[in-house]
């Protein structure tokens, strides 16, 4: 069974870590909404972007852009493998839509993981990430309440939706996905 697996949620929820993870447990390749923007407007993954909420690489338009890229991509991934995972915002149920769409155009099924944490978690994750010059995300504290503002909560269009608690031991978080996405997989096997 061929899976796509959307991790989503506010910044400095802990979506790229869990991506990363799970992408190891589960042997699959992870794309990162970050990279593909970064690499789309011609910057290496790891240039500090510190535009405004809604500017620049991060304006509606490059942000469609950038997803519609990652859909290319997952369909390529799907069509030689098994799954793939997605990690981004998706603030907007509409982007959550377009991935359910081309899973179903290729009969691949579509996952989704949101992650959340206590705002001050999510602070002091984004002040270490900035401290990093490894780090390829922009999401910093003063763009939270705009990004807060446009989210589009998780509903029934995003079913099957697991909320993760990712203020836990990355271990568990990990363990919590992998049950949920082996019982699709299993699930659609039988």
């Amino acid at each position: 069974m061929k899976i796509v697996v959307v991790i989503f949620g506010l910044m400095g929820t802990g979506k790229t870590t869990l991506a990363r993870e799970l992408g190891r447990s589960l042997g699959w390749p992870v794309l990162h909404s970050d990279a593909v923007r970064k690499t789309m407007a011609g910057l290496t993954p790891t240039t500090r972007m510190p535009e405004k909420f809604g500017e620049g690489i991060y304006s509606k338009d490059f942000s469609q852009g950038m997803y519609g890229e990652m859909r290319r991509l997952a369909r390529e991934y799907l069509q030689n493998g098994a799954g793939v995972i997605l990690d981004g915002s998706y603030i907007k149920a509409a982007e959550r839509a377009k991935v359910r769409k081309l899973a179903g155009e290729i009969g691949a099924a579509a996952v989704f993981l949101c992650c959340h944490c206590p705002l001050e978690v999510a602070r002091e994750r984004m002040a270490r990430r900035a401290a990093d010059p490894q780090a390829i995300s922009d999401g910093r504290e003063e763009l939270m309440c705009a990004q807060v503002a446009d989210f589009d909560a998780p509903t029934a269009g995003d079913e099957p939706l697991l909320l993760l608690d990712t203020n836990r031991e990355v271990a568990a978080v990990v363990a919590e996905a992998r049950e949920f996405i082996d019982q699709r997989l299993f699930c659609k096997e039988s």
